[in-house]
């Protein structure tokens, strides 16, 4: 999603989910960012928490459709989240609603009191396994 792309958590446009779902396929995940004026972008700082123990999943081969409902269904009920991360890994895709936290050790631990087994680095593109 470029920067920009207006998109909003509530009522995402049909375009938005579909170049996430893109995004997951082509790049094997996606991590946004919502700005206070409802516009998206890819934070490429910082570290991606999920900010629930909860799995989100459909299974890989699942339609457009159940993604796009999954996703509605994250957003909507997690609203507050300031970003959205999706990845996809042993034929299941996760979706979770993000905080994007500036330093490693405030994200690591609000990863580990989160239940987390795993954070994301997103300027290196990696996982952290805690």
């Amino acid at each position: 999603m470029p920067g920009g792309t207006m998109i909003g958590w509530r009522g995402l446009a049909t375009s938005a989910v579909a170049s996430l779902y893109d995004a997951l396929f082509l790049n094997g995940g996606f991590t946004i960012m919502t700005r206070p004026d409802g516009s998206a972008d890819v934070p490429t700082d910082g570290y991606a928490v999920s900010i629930t123990p909860t799995q989100h999943t459909i299974p890989a081969a699942a339609p457009f459709d159940a993604f796009a409902e999954l996703v509605h269904g994250v957003t909507d009920r997690y609203g507050d989240a300031n970003g959205l991360g999706g990845w996809l890994a042993d034929g299941v895709i996760y979706i979770d609603p993000v905080e994007i936290v500036l330093e490693r050790q405030t994200a690591t631990l609000a990863g580990k009191q989160r239940e987390q087994l795993a954070i994301f680095d997103l300027a290196e593109g990696t996982e952290i396994t805690l």
